[in-house]
């Protein structure tokens, strides 16, 4: 590729970006170029706060530094996750299909779009950072730390070339349409169990048997001061045992977390820089050198292996197959054909007590939620939650009170709440061309919006459900409060509806096949989103009235022992059906009068 190429690539880049702003008004171009400013002054305050706290590192030992660039390695990488992430169903940023038949280099294009690639907020805010920290250290002790910053930047290739070969392996899995989503399902599963490995260490917290040892042995040596059973001389020794005891303990755990630490940096590549740091702490360069030549390797060899799947991706050698065999000889011989009456499938049943029409929404947008790869990753929310908030409330030593214990619930049901807004609170972008279906179709559209709230009902339960056995494992509610969450649930969740029917008749939004990925970005609708997540838990906080009104008559000593919190949330779940089912009406008239312009945002392509 020539240096006019060259340029007529970035520029496309660069034209591609502006259509992309222009498309979203004025409001957004200026809501983006406040972003922007706003990361440049983040990148410069990141690279100015590491380099002023690499000085607190002057006479810092080379193993707290190692483990600081641990940290910085980790969140360099998990934040890189992330971002790999958002862009899993983009494998180049130019495709090469477009360039096959003009005379250019494909490598050329390649190295494009992996340095196009690089331009991304994570390496503006976490490679100013870790490039200030390198300087503050060469400052704060000595020019040999110099030797940090080719080290950096062969770390930088290395997770960025890896990044871009692991994107285009994903793209040559998804070249088949009917292993996309489900390949898109898994990489999502495994990069947030991933993820929450931590939450599963400090669920099990192995390193709390020896405090609890040495918080017992206080204990028992408390005990013996208040009953006399020894003077305040033994006391005072005893004590001083304890604590010398405690630091050995310490510092054993110390040296054997150094060991460790030393142990899987020299084991994992991406440790290489942390160690190098360690060894120029030290005074000794080799290991930083080494780090630089293996990460720049990896990260060559990365870009080569990921040129080939691409090159391999764009000439079809992955859709290529075997022809097919040619179909077997018709049989002479009389064939029986036995025709089997079909059965009746979950479309074909009725729901009691809604319209056929509801019913029949209700049951095929179920259908369709338990084929579509965006409600199993809705179903794993429990698993994380539990994990993330069980362990707190299992080993929290706070004993709750019985009228607090059913906010703890609460607090769960509205998570689960929380975690359906992408999904409910944009219930038509779902159904992409699908919503033409709604708009030609005789039924009422009060029938719609119903059905599609119907819908998501046995999902809400499947993710609400564990919380409140959880909770209710660990802190018992009396009975009245664990029977009135049924009540409250529904309450919970047809004012989340209310609200919801709102943000999807008038800010919806395309959504990519298979993701929770917006197919084009827009501010405005993010904003109102932002809007609705303020007002949603005030919302929600009205289910609460009527344990408020029982806690004010206990203290109050007018009701002592009685079911009034059951009794008010039933009736209070009535009269929020009542009123769900009188705003329906209302919320069907507004989605009959945007039908054509939500058909219009939902059908829009991913760019």
């Amino acid at each position: 590729m020539n240096l006019a190429h060259f340029r007529a690539f970035l520029w496309l880049h660069w034209r591609l970006r502006v259509n992309q702003l222009q498309r979203g008004g004025i409001a957004n171009k200026v809501i983006l170029a406040i972003l922007a400013v706003a990361l440049v002054l983040g990148a410069v305050g990141l690279f100015a706060g590491s380099f002023a706290l690499a000085f607190a590192f002057k006479n810092a030992s080379p193993t707290v530094l190692l483990f600081t660039w641990d940290g910085l390695v980790i969140g360099f990488i998990a934040w890189s996750c992330a971002g790999l992430m958002v862009d899993l169903q983009r494998s180049e940023g130019l495709s090469l299909t477009k360039f096959l038949h003009l005379p250019v280099s494909l490598s050329g294009v390649f190295v494009l779009n992996y340095l196009t690639s690089l331009f991304s907020i994570n390496l503006l805010l976490l490679g100013s950072a870790m490039v200030g920290f390198s300087l503050g250290l060469a400052v704060a002790i000595g020019p040999l730390m110099l030797v940090l910053l080719p080290l950096v930047a062969a770390f930088v290739v290395m997770v960025t070339a890896l990044a871009y070969q692991f994107q285009g392996w994903l793209a040559s899995l998804m070249v088949n349409k009917r292993r996309r989503r489900t390949v898109i399902f898994v990489v999502t599963v495994v990069f947030v169990l991933v993820f929450q490995l931590p939450n599963l260490v400090n669920f099990i917290r192995p390193w709390d048997a020896g405090q609890d040892e040495r918080t017992k042995r206080q204990a028992e040596l408390d005990r013996a001061k208040r009953e006399k059973e020894i003077t305040i001389e033994q006391y005072q020794q005893r004590q001083r045992e304890a604590q010398e005891r405690s630091r050995e303990q310490n510092q054993q755990t110390w040296r054997q977390a150094e060991r460790t630490g030393w142990l899987v940096n020299v084991a994992l590549p991406p440790g290489w820089l942390p160690l190098g740091a360690m060894g120029l702490a030290q005074g000794d360069v080799l290991p930083a050198l080494l780090g630089t030549v293996g990460l720049a390797l990896i990260g060559t060899a990365s870009l080569w292996r990921a040129y080939r799947t691409t090159v391999r991706l764009y000439t079809g050698q992955f859709t290529a197959g075997a022809k097919p065999s040619a179909p077997p000889a018709p049989s002479v011989a009389p064939v029986k054909v036995e025709v089997v009456p079909p059965s009746d499938g979950l479309i074909a049943k009725k729901l009691p007590w809604v319209s056929e029409p509801a019913s029949a929404v209700t049951l095929a947008c179920f259908r369709s939620l338990t084929r579509a790869p965006e409600a199993k990753m809705l179903l794993l929310t429990p698993v994380f939650l539990v994990v993330i908030f069980g362990g707190m409330f299992w080993r929290g030593s706070l004993d709750w009170p019985a009228i607090a214990r059913p906010l703890l619930a609460f607090g769960a049901m509205s998570m689960v709440l929380l975690s359906l807004i992408q999904l409910v609170g944009n219930q038509f972008g779902f159904d992409r061309s699908g919503f033409r279906v709604f708009v030609l179709g005789p039924a009422p559209r009060r029938d719609i919006i119903l059905g599609k709230n119907l819908a998501v009902v046995p999902v809400a339960l499947v993710l609400a459900s564990p919380m409140v056995v959880l909770l209710q494992a660990v802190h018992p509610m009396r009975l009245d409060y664990l029977l009135a969450l049924a009540p409250q649930f529904i309450s919970m969740y047809f004012l989340f509806c209310l609200l919801a029917n709102f943000l999807s008749i008038f800010t919806p939004m395309a959504v990519a096949a298979g993701s929770l990925k917006p197919a084009k970005t827009s501010l405005i609708p993010i904003l109102v989103q932002m809007f609705f997540l303020s007002l949603l838990p005030l919302v929600l906080a009205s289910t609460l009235l009527p344990l408020g009104i029982e806690f004010a008559l206990e203290e109050l000593e007018l009701v002592q022992g009685m079911p009034v919190c059951l009794a008010l949330t039933v009736l209070e779940c009535a009269v929020i059906l009542y009123v769900y089912r009188f705003v329906l009406t209302w919320q069907g008239n507004l989605l009959q009068a945007r039908e054509q312009s939500i058909l219009e945002t939902v059908t829009t392509k991913a760019e």
